[in-house]
């Protein structure tokens, strides 16, 4: 009996994999999200506002200009906000 196939099917790169940058801020932006949907939230509503549109911003800056590295000033800031919302 012959085989089927004799090479493996191409997959598809996954999402993480097209966009790296992308993927991450929009995590970042579901964790803002649960961060504004938690009755326990401790952190004010308007900082909460401030950072969710800044993240907005850069997920639109991507989109728009296909990034694929951001600058080290935006870089710093994301950082500082998955600390900032880390436990929350």
């Amino acid at each position: 009996m012959k085989p089927a196939k004799k090479k493996p099917a191409k997959r598809r790169p996954s999402f993480e994999e097209n966009n790296p940058i992308l993927s991450k801020l929009l995590d970042l932006k579901y964790r803002l999200n649960e961060c504004y949907r938690d009755e326990n939230n401790t952190l004010c509503v308007d900082t909460l506002k401030a950072d969710k549109g800044y993240v907005m911003e850069l997920i639109s800056d991507v989109r728009s200009n296909d990034l694929i590295i951001l600058c080290k000033e935006d870089g710093l800031k994301c950082n500082g906000l998955w600390r900032k919302y880390e436990g929350n």
